[in-house]
């Protein structure tokens, strides 16, 4: 450890010894100009004046601290309406990665990026990119949490081609960003280029990985007076419309197919309150997923699979209920009528709540049911207060009920920066269940976690404390009565060299037991990391670990291999695949849990021919086998993607899926299966809130309905060979519209 020290210490002693660095400019003078910049005037050479300019960009990768390889210029200014920013790029015009794209799906290009933390609390981070053919995308980062690619709002971008790179424009409006009404701004502002090729990611100011955080790295504004976002009111109202044909499966009930015509409006209502505080309203919202989940392997597994949201309303400002643990899991709450959301901040207080029902609960009940029809309850607050300026401590409560079953939640957590490379992280969690008829259930959840974040040197020590009647509805807990230690370590050497940018060893160690003081888990996987240019990640360890199930103690193992890459504008590929020894967990009846062979795989990959075009085949295998080499099943998943953009606005997504599931049913307890499932979707997508969709799906299984043989035998369902039945149709078309006040 001592040695360890040392070598930090001299690595930041370079980045202070270096004057270069040390004495980077970090704010820049902002100036109001009176008419917008066009950026055929830059791209000329003809800057008009007003325009700071900024160029000294510094890498944080592969060379942390080192200029940028490629020239890259800022030019920023603003006027009573919008914040300007123009970028000119150098690069040779092989090697630039654009592709004609839906918004938000430009990670694996080029882009410039501006950086707004216009609260200037060091913690919430404003991101806004743009593509070198003005594709774009936003999103906001909050230290400590993952980055929120659902924050959509209204801006314009343009990018071009130029003979010795591109160049990129931005115009942010001030409507669409929260700040305070203070007369004169003092905003966090960074400015970042991408170039995949070469895995270079460079920022002014100076960003580097030698400190945990970026928002607190950022740089700050000069001169930004007088603007204001003004009233902002925005209303969109939806219409959905389907005919379907489907086959109805409820409980209880006999199976049957059925038909439906559906017309349904709705109304999404969007009002800024004193310039920080965002009020969402919603009538019978949409909820149609037009987006089509990505395919996960499912059977087989001792805990419920997460599957991330994808709805819009749940999506926006998501981070506002984020903590530690996944206290709120949106999903949870399927077929609204009506809800609303606050959601902003005020000096060093952060809220949000959220109050909404819930048809589904009481839809999915026999009529005979005396809660048949009611509405689900759900409401979650949050409220969050900035400790200086980079931790905080933050309450939050959730409640559930409906009918006879009342749930309540209410959690402590915080956040605490000790050095710019060590944060604490904490969380205790009280609940309380009540079902009528069945024992009131109180349990507990507490968790910490010790992080070091360094330029070599990365290590997480976290523990986690769940008593057996810890309870949440709205939450994703897939596992309670377990104490836990997990510890991870990674270490990256940082070669100079043109091929390999970074590698080093892993390790990763997990004990955990029941609150008996049972062992449950023992887990230890060393393994190796290594990235390549090309953005190409290549990694190998292996996993050996004992696991008590059901009171069995079972010996385990695991290799795995993955590869990812982007190496080329026309080729990727993201596969991984591990085999060893397992447990087959749901065997069939009669028989218990028993170890046996498994074999996983993924493999997916990436083709594009054009700009427009891009084709997407993936596969995921999972197999188990007894020692003797017995099967016990074959999970096969097969989906094929194509993407066409016509243009910004316009695009085509086809998918065609086939699942598979291949039981040996003496050895385990699963159904043969076999699905087909196309899907078409036409998107035009002229800003955030207005879009037209329409589109197609079906699903094929292998199923047929019986009909009864004699009065009074009840219709069923078989399995039979191939997926030609069909059992899912739809045709729908949505259109909705954003209205701005």
């Amino acid at each position: 450890m001592k040695s360890f020290a040392l070598i930090l210490t001299l690595a930041l002693a370079a980045v202070a010894q270096d004057p270069d660095l040390a004495n980077q400019v970090k704010t820049v003078h902002l100036t109001r100009v009176s008419k917008p910049p066009k950026l055929e005037d830059f791209i000329n050479g003809n800057i008009p004046p007003g325009q700071a300019r900024i160029d000294d960009f510094r890498q944080n990768a592969p060379s942390d601290g080192a200029k940028a390889t490629r020239e890259t210029i800022a030019y920023i200014s603003y006027d009573d309406e919008h914040l300007y920013v123009i970028f000119l790029c150098k690069e040779e015009k092989s090697k630039i990665r654009a592709r004609m794209a839906n918004r938000d799906d430009i990670s694996s290009d080029d882009e410039v990026a501006v950086y707004l933390d216009t609260f200037r609390d060091r913690q919430h981070v404003l991101d806004f990119y743009v593509n070198p053919l003005g594709i774009q995308a936003d999103a906001t980062s909050t230290e400590g949490q993952s980055d929120d690619y659902s924050y959509d709002v209204l801006w314009k971008s343009d990018g071009i081609l130029t003979p010795d790179g591109y160049a990129v424009s931005m115009a942010i409006p001030f409507r669409s960003l929260r700040f305070s009404s203070a007369n004169v701004q003092n905003w966090g502002i960074g400015l970042g280029r991408f170039i995949p090729a070469i895995n270079e990611s460079s920022y002014w100011p100076y960003y580097t990985s030698r400190i945990s955080g970026f928002a607190p790295q950022l740089g700050s504004t000069d001169g930004l007076e007088r603007v204001s976002a003004g009233r902002n009111l925005e209303v969109i109202p939806y219409v959905f419309g389907e005919r379907a044909q489907y086959l109805n499966t409820p409980s209880y009930t006999a199976p049957d197919f059925k038909s439906q015509t559906e017309l349904r409006a709705g109304v999404d209502m969007k009002a800024i309150i004193h310039d920080s505080f965002t009020l969402d309203v919603t009538v019978n919202p949409d909820f149609s997923q037009v987006e089509s989940e990505d395919p996960q392997i499912t059977i087989n597994q001792r805990f419920e699979v997460f599957f991330p949201e994808l709805r819009p309303f749940f999506l926006e400002n998501a981070a506002y209920f984020q903590t530690p643990d996944n206290l709120f899991f949106s999903r949870t709450i399927q077929d609204p009528e009506i809800g609303a959301r606050l959601t902003g901040r005020s000096g060093p207080w952060q809220v949000g709540f959220l109050a909404m029902d819930d048809r589904y609960p009481g839809n999915t009940l026999p009529s005979s049911s005396p809660n048949y029809g009611e509405h689900a309850a759900n409401g979650v607050l949050r409220i969050q207060r900035d400790l200086g300026e980079e931790s905080y401590v933050g309450i939050m409560g959730t409640a559930y009920d409906f009918g006879a079953h009342h749930e309540y939640l209410e959690s402590l957590d915080a956040r605490i920066r000790f050095t710019d490379n060590l944060v604490l992280t904490g969380q205790a969690v009280h609940s309380d269940t009540s079902v009528a008829g069945l024992p009131h259930l109180s349990g507990s959840d507490y968790l910490a976690a010790l992080e070091y974040s360094g330029l070599h040197f990365e290590e997480t020590t976290h523990y986690l404390d769940r008593s057996p009647n810890f309870q949440t509805t709205l939450g994703f807990i897939p596992r309670v009565n377990i104490r836990q230690v997990d510890q991870d370590l990674a270490y990256h050497f940082l070669p100079a060299g043109d091929l390999i940018k970074a590698w080093g060893p892993t390790m990763e160690l997990i004990e955990d037991w029941d609150h008996t003081e049972k062992i449950q888990d023992r887990i230890i996987t060393p393994g190796m990391a290594l990235e390549l240019t090309g953005q190409t990640f290549i990694t190998a360890q292996h996993t050996e670990s004992i696991e008590v199930y059901q009171n069995i103690a079972f010996r385990k193992h695991l290799t795995d291999f993955s590869v990812n890459s982007d190496f080329s504008k026309h080729f990727g590929l993201a596969t991984d695949y591990n085999f060893g020894r397992g447990v087959n967990y749901y065997p069939a009846a009669g028989i218990l849990p028993f170890s046996a062979n498994l074999q996983n795989a993924t493999a997916k990959f990436i083709i594009r021919p054009s700009s427009r075009l891009r084709l997407e085949q993936t596969y995921l295998l999972s197999r188990l086998q007894t020692p003797t080499g017995l099967s016990i099943f074959n999970n096969h998943i097969f989906r094929s993607t194509l993407r066409y953009q016509f243009s910004k606005q316009f695009s085509l997504r086809i998918i065609g899926e086939y699942d598979s599931v291949l039981p040996n049913t003496s050895l385990v307890n699963l159904t043969n299966s076999k699905i087909f499932t196309s899907n078409v979707l036409l998107t035009y997508l002229l800003s955030p809130g207005t879009a037209l969709y329409v589109g197609y799906t079906d699903q094929r299984q292998n199923l047929a309905l019986l009909q009864a043989m004699a009065q009074g035998l009840p219709v069923s369902l078989a399995t039979i060979g191939d997926p030609s039945t069909l059992t899912d149709r739809q045709i729908f078309i949505k259109l909705s519209y954003a209205f701005h006040f």
